[in-house]
């Protein structure tokens, strides 16, 4: 028995598909998943209000920058308050590292720019331009990724396993917070600088 309805097509948007009935008659049916209204509020509530926002370029910059002062603010406040209330814990070199790493990285990876992973030799002076770029940006979030494993490994192993509670894990929350604002702001400054919006901005 063949079924009711055959599918014939999809639209892109996903707002309605066209079928055909027994019949031989072609109707379009709303899709209940998509909502055309909801797009077209939002269009146009975004629409008024982007004329009161900066330009993408400066939120971009003062997100990434509030994001990496955000991260050091609570490592130096969690180092104060640690050695204020004598905590069990003391802060030493280790504990500085991961920011260090975090700071490192942030800077090697918005120093690559997105057009040279893709480059080729007569575009870009030097030879392996994409290579040598695609190797700095994998050293930049390696060291991204080792410093967050490492403020993880901090909270852990001197803070959970021997059972700080109360003010004593509060350094532990402090430096994992930090390393996660710095790689947030790192990954929202790159992608930021890289869009076209960004460039139409501040063109070369």
């Amino acid at each position: 028995m063949s079924p009711r309805y055959q599918p014939l097509s999809i639209d892109s948007s996903g707002a309605t598909t066209t079928t055909r009935s027994s019949s031989g008659g072609i109707r379009a049916r709303s899709n209940p998943f998509y909502c055309t209204g909801c797009v077209t509020i939002f269009q146009q509530f975004y629409d008024r209000i982007a004329v009161y926002l900066p330009p993408q370029a400066e939120i971009v910059g003062y997100l990434s920058g509030g994001l990496f002062a955000l991260g050091w603010w609570f490592f130096i406040d969690g180092v104060l308050f640690a050695q204020s209330r004598n905590a069990p814990q003391p802060i030493r070199f280790e504990d500085y590292v991961p920011g260090i790493l975090s700071t490192l990285s942030l800077v090697i990876v918005n120093l690559i720019d997105k057009d040279t992973l893709n480059a080729d030799d007569f575009s870009f002076s030097g030879d392996n331009v994409a290579c040598k770029a695609r190797a700095f940006a994998f050293v930049g979030v390696s060291m991204a990724i080792g410093a967050i494993g490492g403020a993880l490994a901090i909270l852990s192993l001197k803070y959970i396993v021997p059972g700080n509670t109360g003010d004593a894990f509060y350094f532990g929350i402090a430096i994992t917070v930090q390393n996660l604002s710095i790689f947030l702001g790192s990954m929202i400054l790159w992608f930021g600088r890289n869009s076209e919006e960004y460039s139409n901005s501040y063109p070369l």
